[in-house]
């Protein structure tokens, strides 16, 4: 993600200050799109305008927001979080970086590496109302949609929240092509009778990318780490957590049998094809396996 929007920023004229925990990274994309490369996040914040986080995990976030209070920067800059983590750490690095006076805005996206790439992004913004009026046109270079919705962690809560709709359909309709291939009924059947129901155009956009093997948009162990968060949240506001539990397992064990960097509809082949073997869900074999199972900125 970061690589991309670092492309849609180039072509924007942008000027690029580039890291990356792996150096070679940022050295290769450098390459590509003219930027320079920093090999510590304090040397970059003292470069630019703006710094943007696109990182895998809360943790991963906190981690460089500490580093940039040790030495805080010596100008006026904006950290802008775009990546997918939980409230609970946005706030601590919210609060964090109000001691070392730089504007945090949250703002994850929506949106994979095509829509990075062609600064399409859909943006959800939360931080102060004239933190935002003042980098509003940062998050335009980049959005197809920005949408303001108030301090954080209210960004983050609707991003998790959104994520738990759309991430829970591959699991839903491979149990149900699991009861289709149990039971010997074809699965045109299913989709004819399915495409005159209201969720008919949900299982159409999702079955082709659960059947058929595709170019990862969004990776299974990420579908995963955001079911993780979406639980870690739930029981942090002190509210069960049974749905988003199952669905993090689904997405583990689909992760342990080969999954993990497959596209996240795909995913439930892995549970599809147990059906196809004739596996069921008291199985030994099958109970058994259950058991076992970049920052950028820019002036």
């Amino acid at each position: 993600m970061g690589a991309n929007l670092a492309r849609c920023l180039s072509r924007r004229g942008v000027e690029l200050a580039l890291y990356n925990r792996t150096p070679e990274k940022a050295e290769k994309l450098a390459r590509e799109v003219g930027g320079r490369v920093y090999y510590d996040v304090v040397s970059l914040a003292n470069s630019c305008d703006v710094v943007m986080a696109f990182l895998p995990r809360s943790e991963d976030v906190v981690g460089v927001v500490s580093k940039l209070v040790e030495k805080p920067p010596q100008l006026e800059i904006a950290f802008i979080n775009a990546s997918t983590i939980t409230p609970q750490a946005s706030l601590e690095a919210y609060r964090l970086l109000e001691r070392a006076r730089v504007h945090y805005l949250e703002a994850p996206v929506y949106g994979s590496s095509d829509e990075a790439r062609e600064c399409r992004l859909v943006s959800i913004v939360a931080s102060s109302r004239e933190v935002f009026d003042k980098y509003r046109g940062v998050f335009e270079l980049y959005s197809s949609t920005v949408h303001y919705v108030g301090e954080p962690p209210a960004a983050m809560a609707l991003k998790l929240a959104l994520n738990n709709i759309g991430l829970a359909l591959p699991a839903i309709i491979a149990e149900s092509i699991m009861i289709l291939r149990a039971y010997g009924v074809d699965i045109e059947v299913f989709k004819k009778i399915a495409s005159n129901l209201w969720f008919g155009q949900a299982l159409e956009r999702y079955l082709d990318r659960i059947l058929n093997e595709k170019t990862p948009r969004f990776r299974a162990e990420l579908a995963m780490k955001d079911y993780t968060y979406i639980s870690q949240t739930l029981r942090d506001a002190g509210l069960p957590s049974l749905v988003s539990d199952a669905l993090a397992n689904f997405y583990a064990i689909a992760s342990r049998g080969g999954y993990a960097d497959k596209d996240y509809p795909y995913a439930a082949r892995f549970f599809i094809d147990l059906a196809s073997k004739g596996s069921v869900c008291h199985s030994k074999g099958f109970s058994s396996h259950i058991s076992s199972c970049g920052l950028m900125c820019f002036s």
